[in-house]
């Protein structure tokens, strides 16, 4: 097989939410092509197990960090571009908000999917823009839902509707000085979070969590879920050196399930 190189050899990489799932996926496909990574999580427990995993494939770091906390993504940022010795790309990934509706959630809970959806977003984006050079890539993780809603996932509804705007901002801004600015939307794909809505929508409806999966992806063409790497492949895709007039798009990684043409 033939293999491509995607000029990712050497680049100083920060990968946010990176102890599973997504984030994880990321740092190991980067760490597999010869980057630099620093990883991220607020469990530093999980993040530590990410990290021996992943120091045996390349360099790579950890610094805690609550997404939460604006200035601890402050401190990530800065902190990693000294740790690296600079920052060629930032993958902006974060976990999920409790699931529910708009008249079950509280106002402490729309408060808290702001600073870990939005303001966390702004933050990593700002700093990073501050400290990258000419070819630098920003990538952020969305999801389906700023296509599609989801029923019973309402913060993540409207709350990450907002990055949609912050990647047309920050593309036209740092596009200017060469920088990249881009997102993706993955779907359903196979997560510990996803695991765990599954449980609890079977628990609820007193079903099998087949079924309920089932169900789930009776709607994708692909019938089936994602596997994180294969979400992981394209944030490299937009990082490399493939991708270079891709500017400001938010890409869909889901199988083909969203039905909007546009």
């Amino acid at each position: 097989m033939v293999k491509i190189d995607l000029g990712i050899k050497g680049k100083k990489v920060i990968v946010t939410a990176a102890s599973k799932g997504i984030g994880f996926a990321t740092a190991k496909r980067f760490l597999e092509e010869g980057a630099k990574v620093i990883i991220s999580s607020h469990d530093e427990n999980n993040l530590k197990k990410a990290y021996e995993k992943l120091k045996e494939i390349g360099e790579v770091y950890y610094i805690v960090t609550d997404l939460t906390r604006p200035n601890e993504v402050e401190n990530l940022i800065k902190n990693g571009y000294n740790i690296l010795g600079g920052l060629d790309v930032l993958v902006y990934v974060t976990g999920s908000p409790k699931p529910g509706n708009i008249f079950e959630l509280s106002n402490d809970d729309w408060i808290n999917a702001f600073y870990l959806l939005l303001m966390s977003a702004v933050v990593a984006v700002r700093e990073a823009g501050k400290l990258m050079r000419e070819n630098g890539r920003i990538i952020l993780s969305t999801s389906m839902t700023l296509k599609e809603p989801i029923s019973n996932l309402d913060l993540s509804n409207v709350v990450r509707l907002s990055l949609a705007g912050l990647i047309k901002v920050a593309s036209k801004e740092l596009g200017e000085r060469g920088i990249l600015v881009n997102g993706i939307m993955p779907g359903w794909t196979l997560t510990d979070r996803v695991d765990q809505l599954v449980k609890d929508r079977a628990r609820r409806e007193n079903r099998k969590e087949e079924e309920v999966i089932r169900e789930i992806v009776k709607e994708v063409p692909l019938k089936r879920m994602a596997k994180p790497e294969e979400v992981a492949n394209v944030i490299l895709f937009l990082a490399s050196d493939l991708a270079s007039y891709v500017n400001g798009v938010l890409i869909p990684v889901d199988g083909g399930l969203i039905k909007a043409t546009l």
